[in-house]
């Protein structure tokens, strides 16, 4: 199948990228790079376009002639939210119905990149796809937006509202909840546990989500509508655990867990995904454990660098933004050869 993906060159759709290759499958990857390009040169078979999806004409859709369209372009997480709330609601929601709308125009099924953060403080049941959302803040308010609009005019969408991420990509993150406390413990010793480690956050490994969308695309006559995409319910407490636990396994090393305790009232879910294993048989196999261990040996790796501000949203984002005001001042950077 000819398959578009935007947003292809992140945190999950770099892997997905790959993943879609190695079955066959034509990939055409629709992403600005604002974190840059991690595939491996040359990859056949890839269809690389390095631009905005608001840029996606109707000329282009029908030049690329997909099959499925696997949207996942947009802004993740609430702090790059709360640093640009205009530029998220028009990546998130705006991108979205723009998408959405050439796949309505051309009859093209769509999944959707959507996040369970839209279920916002909730953690007393397991959560169905029937139950309410009640998004909190920017970021969930942009993705619950993008799902009601899809959901109103796009025939064919399945909305995969996906648990917190976890684990080793090659256009990697360490803001993520389990990658940010493993790389923590494993160069500082120590892990942050704010707010008591209460808040319930489900967790799934990237290599799962990939399959979960590799199973939609796979299983003939599936439902449209919403699918949660969740491996594990855990807290924020029991997830430090897991790493301390770990790292004194595998290394012998001591993890120190500093708890502070302060109330809020923010994100707090549990998740059922039987409504995608019963649709599509996907199932997850890979732990919290295994991840930690997984993070663990590329940590280890002397050629590898967590510090890189790419791996860190917000932070990658801040730079990009005060580069921007610079150059705005001082002028394009031309590295040109002055003899040529």
């Amino acid at each position: 199948m000819q398959i578009l993906v935007t947003g292809g060159a992140g945190y999950i759709g770099t892997p997905l990228c790959l993943r879609l290759l190695e079955l066959g499958h034509g990939v055409t990857c629709w992403d600005p790079g604002l974190f840059g390009f991690h595939f491996p040169s040359p990859l056949p078979g890839l269809d690389l376009r390095a631009r905005r999806v608001q840029d996606m004409s109707a000329q282009d859709f029908e030049q690329i002639a997909p099959q499925w369209v696997l949207h996942l372009s947009g802004l993740s997480n609430d702090p790059m939210a709360n640093f640009a709330p205009q530029m998220n609601w028009e990546e998130n929601t705006r991108a979205s119905e723009h998408v959405g709308a050439l796949a309505k125009k051309f009859d093209v099924p769509l999944v959707f990149a959507s996040s369970a953060s839209v279920y916002g403080y909730q953690p007393d049941a397991i959560l169905t796809e029937d139950c309410d959302v009640s998004p909190i803040g920017h970021y969930s308010e942009s993705k619950a937006a993008a799902e009601r609009w899809l959901s109103d005019h796009v025939p064919r969408v399945f909305c995969l509202r996906q648990a917190t991420v976890m684990g080793w990509s090659p256009r990697m993150r360490f803001d993520l909840l389990t990658n940010g406390m493993t790389l923590s413990a494993f160069s500082q010793g120590r892990i942050q546990v704010l707010y008591g480690g209460r808040e319930a956050r489900p967790q799934v490994h990237v290599l799962d989500l990939v399959e979960a969308y590799v199973r939609v695309l796979s299983t003939p006559r599936l439902a449209t509508g919403v699918y949660n995409v969740s491996s594990s319910n855990d807290n924020v407490m029991g997830l430090a655990q897991v790493i301390q636990s770990q790292l004194k396994q595998q290394y012998g090393r001591c993890i120190e867990l500093a708890v502070t305790d302060e109330a809020r009232k923010h994100r707090s879910y549990n998740l059922s995904s039987q409504r995608l294993t019963d649709a599509t048989g996907w199932r997850a196999t890979r732990s919290v454990a295994d991840t930690v261990d997984e993070l663990c040996i590329r940590l280890s790796e002397p050629d590898f660098d967590p510090h890189d501000p790419r791996m860190l949203n917000i932070a990658w984002m801040k730079l990009l933004f005060d580069a921007q005001s610079i150059l705005d001042r001082a002028g394009r950077i031309d590295t040109t050869d002055r003899g040529q």
